[in-house]
């Protein structure tokens, strides 16, 4: 069904601020390609918006995670240009910009007949989660959401326990026995402890996995690039993951646990606690969503022995080179990013905008945690070099992650990792990035 490109009840002046001719690429048609979550559903409603303050028509073509990539992939690598802006995050953006698959916005972004500096305020989007999509002095796409590890806990049951909120990964260890100890003696033999990413997969079980590593002292690569996570930290760091991620007090085939099990067992309120990216707060904040709403709340990451870690990431905009409507395509990436619309969108998306996370929506959750833990990361937050979007991270990543796993089924610590470490070097020295 058609969607009316202007309407009366719309209000318009929020963007009308910027001193910008938005209605320079009136008549356009532009396809966008988004992703069926992390905040891409919230913005589709809003588009008439943009259509009546541009006039430039949109297709929106949401799809789920694996559908999106491949679908984002073959029109990138044929030069089709299908789709003018499409979703990205850094795990492939070194591919992409390998590959010459995306528009540098440093150009339009200091454009002044296309951008209103002051009213964009770049600078209010996180300076890690920008440099996150900076690669050899391009800015490949504009951050859009935001998700970092934090800490979820369920406040009632903590409290009706008398347990502190562990602040290190040894503490969850200790914690989730005595918690799944308690559950059980209450009978709430359907209601688990604790659970983390276990699941394979460069991105999966890797994003939080190497936060942990970091944090006990070690590293993924070293500054040329070398696999170097089968130190005496990685190893240490190793062990009490695995001891997180199994024994008392963690949900059945918890060793291959992804994010959708995780939150969906919390949401029904199944899981007392998790280690999960921040954006998860979206699917349970109203009792039509979840019968935990309201009892909930979210603590920084948990530290190690060296540091506190915790790996960003962003669904970001980026604008396909390939596109024949680029002053278009930029307008949009500037509306969809703006601050006028990341404040309308409320807690439907989990911001890249510092400003946003201090709205009157995000205190309404009833979880300030929530803001103190995505805002100290947003602000403190560094990545491992393997996590920087370097082309290889796909296949690099993918051999760590089945380490990972492996020794989460019991494989031997050591040598597993050492054998994953010869790997990822073949790996590294055949990759662009050394080349």
């Amino acid at each position: 069904m058609d969607r009316p490109t202007s309407s009366p009840t719309i209000d318009l002046a929020p963007w009308q601020k910027a001193d910008i001719d938005w209605r320079q690429a009136a008549g356009a048609n532009l396809s966008v390609l988004a992703a069926a979550h992390a905040g891409f559903p919230a913005l589709k409603p809003l588009l008439p918006i943009f259509e009546a303050l541009t006039g430039i028509r949109v297709g929106y073509l949401m799809a789920d995670e694996t559908d999106m990539r491949t679908k984002r992939r073959v029109d990138l690598a044929s030069g089709a240009g299908v789709y003018d802006v499409v979703p990205i995050g850094v795990t492939y953006l070194g591919e992409a910009h390998a590959s010459g698959w995306l528009d540098d916005l440093s150009g339009p972004l200091n454009d002044p007949t296309l951008t209103d500096a002051a009213w964009f305020d770049v600078e209010d989007i996180s300076q890690a989660l920008r440099d996150l999509h900076v690669m050899d002095g391009s800015l490949l796409a504009i951050p859009y959401s935001s998700a970092t590890g934090v800490f979820a806990y369920r406040k009632d049951l903590f409290a009706r326990y008398n347990l502190s909120v562990p602040d290190s990964y040894a503490e969850i260890v200790a914690m989730k026995a005595k918690l799944q100890a308690a559950l059980d003696k209450d009978g709430l033999q359907d209601t688990y402890a604790f659970a983390t990413r276990a699941k394979i997969g460069a991105g999966r079980n890797t994003w939080m996995v190497i936060s942990c590593i970091r944090a006990y002292g070690g590293e993924m690569l070293d500054a040329n690039g070398r696999a170097i996570f089968n130190s005496p930290e990685a190893v240490r760091a190793l062990d009490v993951y695995r001891d997180m991620i199994t024994g008392a007090g963690t949900p059945p085939e918890s060793e291959a646990m992804d994010i959708y099990q995780m939150r969906k067992l919390f949401g029904e309120g199944k899981l007392a606690s998790m280690i999960v990216a921040s954006d998860f707060f979206n699917q349970i904040d109203s009792p039509e969503k979840s019968p935990v709403w309201d009892r909930w709340d979210v603590a920084v990451i948990p530290r190690g022995p060296a540091s506190r870690e915790t790996s960003l990431w962003a669904w970001a905009w980026g604008i396909n080179s390939a596109s024949s409507q680029k002053r278009a395509a930029w307008l949009f990436t500037q509306w969809a990013t703006s601050k006028a619309t990341i404040d309308l969108l409320g807690t439907g998306v989990a911001p890249a905008r510092l400003s946003a996370w201090e709205a009157k929506a995000f205190q309404g959750l009833g979880a300030p945690g929530l803001i103190v833990g995505t805002t100290w990361a947003l602000n403190h937050a560094t990545p491992s070099r393997l996590q920087t979007g370097i082309p290889e991270f796909p296949e690099a990543g993918l051999a760590a992650s089945l380490a990972f796993s492996e020794i989460f089924f019991g494989a031997q610590v050591q040598e597993t990792l050492d054998a994953a470490v010869k790997k990822v070097d073949g790996i590294m020295e055949k990759g662009p990035t050394k080349r």
